[in-house]
């Protein structure tokens, strides 16, 4: 979807090796010593623990991002808490951003910077995938594809460098997440997924 929607005009492509597709689960500012650390725990957390099933819900399209939103399930929610448990410790202060934004937000959001040095956390955590943002914020685009085939299992965590518009640019590690999920049946949903994505296709063929 993010190539297709590069000819209407947007300020990124996502692909491997540049802007990473991803689900964002915390942003923080890391000083340079302590990236190995960061890695060191990630790699032992991601060691000990599941792949995870994110279930699509809806196109979301607000500033110029056009977005998918998945279901923020019980196990989506500790996972977020138990990485920012981790990381947070070895966080260097506040993003610019966030120090900026502490300035005009209150409640819950500002209470997440002061603790954490993001906003989105437990209550407006809203994971979601970025497909692109578009140049003209006013730009709309409806898509005929069901978000449910951005539905599938999520098998590592990653550590990028964080560009623009909450992309990632740059990959410093990836770490496999080695215990299998047993309480989804994959095979069935992907089984699914193909089906609905063959149909698709077939209605979308001209007619001889």
């Amino acid at each position: 979807m993010s190539k297709r929607l590069e000819l209407q005009g947007t300020l990124f492509t996502l692909s491997d090796g540049s802007y990473y597709p991803h689900v964002s689960l915390y942003f923080f500012q890391c000083a340079t010593e302590k990236i190995a650390e960061v890695k060191h725990v990630l790699s032992t957390f991601s060691a000990q623990s599941s792949s995870f099933y994110l279930e699509a819900l809806e196109y979301r399209q607000e500033g110029g991002y056009v977005d998918v939103e998945y279901r923020k399930t019980d196990d989506l929610q500790k996972l977020q808490m138990d990485i920012i448990e981790l990381v947070n410790p070895l966080r260097d202060g506040l993003r610019e951003k966030d120090a900026l934004r502490l300035a005009t937000v209150q409640g819950l959001e500002k209470e997440n910077i002061e603790t954490y040095g993001y906003r989105s956390v437990g209550e407006l955590f809203a994971p979601h995938l970025t497909f692109t943002r578009f140049e003209d914020k006013n730009n709309h685009v409806l898509d005929a594809q069901s978000p449910q085939v951005f539905s599938g299992e999520y098998s590592e965590i990653g550590l990028f460098e964080l560009g623009d518009n909450g992309t990632c640019v740059r990959k410093i590690s990836n770490f496999p997440l080695v215990k299998m999920c047993m309480n989804y049946d994959f095979e069935q949903e992907n089984i699914k997924a193909r089906r609905f994505v063959e149909n698709l296709s077939r209605s979308l063929k001209p007619e001889d």
